[in-house]
């Protein structure tokens, strides 16, 4: 799709450059030319980078790539490469097509509904999960979501809330994976919930990491993921016409987010019936390198949570010059 996309700018505009094909598509925006292919084509590209970084509904592949992908390329997947592609459809949306041309075509309206839908919808499939590995996987569809609604505000701090998402989400969701299978490697290599009691006992260290990881996905104050969901609220506020619906979403989003990760994190912190998985526990000094490596992701969301605005002074000047 994408490359069928590029292939049908080239026939409409003569140029490969990404500076050249948006003067190019400026002008036919502004003479009324080819609107209808204009409008496919930008179509077909978005839906392409949509399906890669699994926005709903085009993420059926997601909570299996995650779920059954060593916690390595889980983490990696989750907080490098599928935000690979939603970078290039910024790059897109600044460089190539702009901004007018997106609001024109409809694209990004469509972004925001499907947005919001996913919110809900993973947040939902996640309650559902018994599974964490899966459980954590259903999550980032609805943190995609997030994203994808900032686009769909059509504003420079809708973007730049996305962004940070970005960041947020990144390092989030690496601690999340990274934690989990700690917790996991303690409990008998299970990852049903109900193997999983007691385990933040048994590995302290996962067990603090993905508790620090689920106070940031629900949003408390001082992590990372208070900030994210600030921005989207300061920035639907200033939309005529998306400030409710954002607001709406953004709250039921941030109760979903609590209901399944407290009770993960509660059933890791209730005490288990002896010698259950007693001799699996863990301590730091034998897996010094993992300890160091929950430590530095919990630092890395507390850096983002505490000290926000460098990160943001940065994103704007970034984003500015982008257009």
């Amino acid at each position: 799709l994408i490359l069928l996309g590029i292939s049908m700018l080239y026939d409409l505009t003569g140029h490969l450059l990404m500076s050249n094909i948006k003067q190019s598509i400026t002008k036919l925006v502004a003479n009324g030319n080819y609107h209808v292919p204009l409008q496919i084509t930008v179509t077909l590209i978005c839906v392409g980078l949509a399906v890669k970084s699994a926005l709903f509904p085009f993420h059926a592949w997601l909570p299996d790539a995650y779920g059954y992908s060593t916690v390595s390329s889980a983490a990696i997947l989750s907080s490098l490469v599928s935000k690979g592609y939603i970078f290039l459809l910024i790059k897109i949306i600044y460089r190539v097509v702009g901004y007018d041309a997106m609001i024109i075509s409809g694209i990004l309206n469509i972004f925001f509904c499907f947005g919001l839908v996913a919110m809900i919808v993973g947040s939902v499939r996640a309650i559902r999960e018994n599974d964490i590995r899966r459980m954590i996987a259903y999550s980032s569809i609805a943190q995609i979501g997030y994203i994808y609604m900032g686009f769909g505000l059509a504003t420079q701090s809708g973007m730049e809330a996305s962004i940070f998402q970005i960041l947020s989400h990144g390092a989030t969701k690496s601690l999340l994976f990274i934690a989990a299978i700690g917790l996991t490697d303690v409990s008998g290599f299970s990852r049903r919930f109900a193997d999983l009691t007691g385990s933040g006992f048994r590995n302290k260290i996962a067990g603090a990491g993905f508790v620090v990881g689920s106070l940031s996905m629900v949003g408390v104050p001082l992590f990372s993921g208070f900030i994210s969901k600030l921005l989207f609220a300061e920035a639907g506020i200033l939309v005529e016409g998306k400030s409710i619906p954002t607001l709406v979403v953004l709250a039921v989003s941030v109760i979903l987010n609590a209901i399944y990760f407290m009770k993960t994190c509660i059933r890791v912190y209730t005490p288990w019936a002896a010698g259950y998985y007693e001799d699996q526990r863990i301590s730091f000094k034998e897996e010094w390198s993992y300890g160091l490596t929950i430590i530095g992701f919990i630092a890395v969301n507390l850096i983002l949570g505490c000290t926000s605005q460098p990160f943001l002074d940065i994103i704007h000047k970034g984003l500015g010059t982008f257009s």
